[in-house]
């Protein structure tokens, strides 16, 4: 396991207070007493940790010694007042330190600083067989260590971090982008402090602030059965939903700039606004999902230095709770949702996810590509993983995958593009792993994986090294290595290093690429089958970036990209390669699930989970209503043993009417009910349907 500059939970916080003291009696002795303190991420907060103590008035404050403060900062404003900071987010909810009082005469008295941090900014998948921590601001699975655990529960983990890029050229040529290693920034320092990508949605300019990133610096954590409850309870008396069902960011604040709809909602009443108590509800993926929300405009981009697109990223992880499939409980998967809030239309866009794959131990790792199930992948480059340590996997080490299922839709031409010729032969072209080619529906076309680069920091060229600015990062995804050259087949990809041509979209693809396509679908130059091992690199600690693209990203355009992140280990295989083999299977499985959007149990992959309660068809007017309300089933005739209730909106039934017969249209008498808002519930024995209905007189 490896860290990056790394943080520390824990906050030793130390202050030595000196005060002088010409007198001390019994009863005004020195005692310092605890102080619990709210912090939120960067918002200063201003405490006097002195006020609950017991100090003689004739002693006076000398000076404040403060050491081993690591993400927690504290200044002196005045005279015992402090000024207390968080300065980074992700942390555990509770923070300790402590302070010491001391006189000239060698009286000390010492208490706890107890530091309830208040931070939302991160949450786990852990419905599965793995626990993966999501990120607001779409740095994933980093904070001080790899936090990327499969099997849950072990203490190993086989994903170090996980980040999203995105670049393209305005109408100027010039280059746009946004995209994150570690957050170190161009001069490497501390890890998760410099950022290209920010907190909420895109909104006007005057109103970004450190109270706004408090705000949106969060992620809202939902499982199916919590919405489900939440549809099935709604409107009875005395309901309340749970905290993320209640503040669900389907709306923005347009005063602000914000677009008026943000996350997916099930709009029930029709109204374009989220509203739980009308019984909307989120609308999720999976069994267990989390939604962020983060953007690139409201700041500068202190990791690449490059310029600003314009974009806000709506996220989504899920996962789904299938024991029984092996593909599925040791997956996860991201879906971003990509809006072009700017006025520019960019070309040459293209999107880069970034994975840090780190099998337990990280250090004896190699690196590989499968063109045609769309996946890069790490495995161990040795027989055991690590050596002993607790966090290694030892032997029969797993592979990890991750997973371009669709990548962005390509940009129209009025044509449905095929996937196979006259003959029925699969034409070497987007469509060897591309997604929707040939299914009728014209201009529907995703990308697969349209590149795979890998980076080495030890024992290479600086060329072969991370990318340090925006058109680093950007040359990387269109191919080029630092020096400006193409990345060549054979070798580590560059003519120095033993490759032997021609210019290859794919490294270390093994012999996945039947077709050739990486290569301008002519043979290589050289032996076809290409690996680490046949470059002959020592194992290491490696991390790569998958390319899907490109394609014009006009204003108000939107873009989509779907990621799997899959885990396969063969428990009594000889060599890594067979966890490999059962990998492989794994990504086939789901590619074939994404593609048809039909999980193993019937249900579907990634349609959002607004699969309606069977519902009652029925039309209720007038609204408001004076004297009757009348009830049309609006399929034909109403169920036999149909229930129509009166409610207030607290769920107390006002009038309820036992339908016997079958009946077209019903009318309820209101003209002795109070005026106000009530529910009519209107139940057969399998459906049901609530309306929200006024009363006036």
């Amino acid at each position: 396991m490896k860290t990056i500059l790394p943080l520390f939970r824990v906050v030793v916080l130390t202050l030595l207070f000196q005060v002088t003291a010409q007198s001390l009696n019994a009863q005004n002795t020195l005692q310092a007493v605890a102080d619990t303190i709210d912090l939120y991420p960067n918002i200063p907060v201003v405490y006097n940790i002195l006020a609950n103590d017991t100090i003689p008035p004739t002693d006076t404050l000398k000076n404040v010694s403060l050491t081993g403060t690591d993400y927690i900062t504290c200044t002196k404003v005045a005279n015992k007042i402090f000024t207390f900071t968080l300065r980074v987010r992700g942390c555990d909810p509770v923070a300790t330190g402590k302070y010491r009082l001391l006189t000239q005469w060698g009286d000390t008295s010492s208490a706890q600083l107890f530091f309830r941090i208040h931070d939302q900014s991160f949450a786990y998948l852990d419905i599965n067989n793995v626990r993966a921590r999501f990120c607001a601001n779409g740095s994933h699975f980093f904070f001080e260590n790899a936090d990327y655990e499969v099997p849950k529960g072990s203490g190993k983990t086989s994903i170090f971090s996980n980040t999203f890029w995105i670049g393209g050229k305005d109408g100027q040529q010039q280059l746009h982008f946004a995209g994150m290693l570690y957050g170190q920034g161009p001069n490497v320092g501390q890890a998760n402090t410099k950022h290209d990508f920010f907190p909420g949605p895109i909104m006007d300019s005057v109103n970004y602030s450190i109270y706004q990133d408090t705000v949106w610096n969060r992620t809202w954590r939902l499982a199916k059965n919590e919405i489900d409850y939440h549809r099935a309870h709604y409107w009875e008396a005395g309901y309340v939903p749970i905290p993320d069902i209640a503040s669900w960011p389907g709306n923005g604040n347009t005063t602000m700039g914000q677009a008026p709809k943000l996350a997916p909602f099930s709009d029930r009443n029709g109204d374009g606004h989220y509203d739980p108590v009308d019984g909307d509800y989120p609308e999720i993926r999976g069994d267990q999902a989390i939604f962020f929300i983060f953007n690139d405009d409201a700041g500068v981009h202190q990791e690449s230095l490059g310029a600003k697109l314009g974009i806000e990223v709506h996220g989504m992880a899920y996962a789904f709770d299938m024991p029984d499939d092996s593909a599925m409980k040791n997956t996860t998967f991201l879906y971003y949702k990509i809006y072009n809030r700017s006025q520019n239309t960019y070309d040459s866009t293209l999107m880069g996810v970034f994975t840090d794959i780190d099998l337990g131990y990280a250090n004896d790792d190699l690196v590989g590509c499968d063109v045609e199930r769309n996946m890069y992948f790490g495995y161990n480059g040795t027989l055991v993983d690590g050596n002993g340590e607790p966090y290694a996997y030892g032997e029969n080490p797993p592979a990890q995958s991750v997973t371009i299922l669709a990548g962005p839709y390509m940009d129209p031409d009025g044509i449905d593009n095929p996937r196979f010729d006259q003959f029925g032969n699969q034409l070497c072209d987007f469509s060897v792993n591309g997604l929707n080619f040939g299914d009728g529906i014209v201009d529907n076309e995703r990308y697969g994986l349209q590149r795979f680069v890998y980076t080495n920091n030890v024992g290479v060229p600086g060329y072969m090294r991370d990318p340090t600015f925006a058109a680093d990062y950007y040359q990387l995804m269109c191919g080029k290595w630092k020096d400006g050259t193409p990345i060549i087949y054979g070798g580590n990809g560059h003519s120095a290093t033993g490759g032997y041509g021609p210019s290859a979209r794919f490294m270390f693809p093994g012999e996945s690429d039947t077709l050739n396509w990486g290569t301008g679908c002519v043979p290589p130059n050289g032996p076809k089958n290409w690996t680490e091992e046949t470059a002959q690199n020592n194992p290491f600690d490696r991390r790569g970036v998958g390319i899907t693209g490109p394609f014009t990203f006009g204003p108000g355009a939107v873009q989509e990209i779907d990621i799997a992140f899959s885990w396969a280990r063969d428990y009594g295989g000889r060599s890594p390669l067979t966890s490999l083999i059962k990998l492989r299977e794994a990504v086939g499985t789901i590619n074939t699930a994404f593609s048809r959007n039909e999980l193993s149990n019937g249900n579907p992959f990634y349609g959002i989970n607004d699969i309606p309660a069977t519902e009652l068809p029925v039309r209720i007017y007038p609204n408001p209503a004076v004297n009757l309300v009348n009830i049309d089933f609006t399929s034909g005739l109403s169920p036999v043993s149909t229930t129509l209730d009166l409610m207030t909106s607290q769920g107390n039934s006002v009038k309820r009417v036992n339908l016997k017969e079958r009946y077209r249209s019903f009318s309820l008498d209101v003209t002795n009910i109070p005026a106000g808002l009530y529910l009519i519930k209107v139940v057969s024995k399998d459906s049901q349907a609530i309306k929200k209905i006024v009363v006036m007189h």
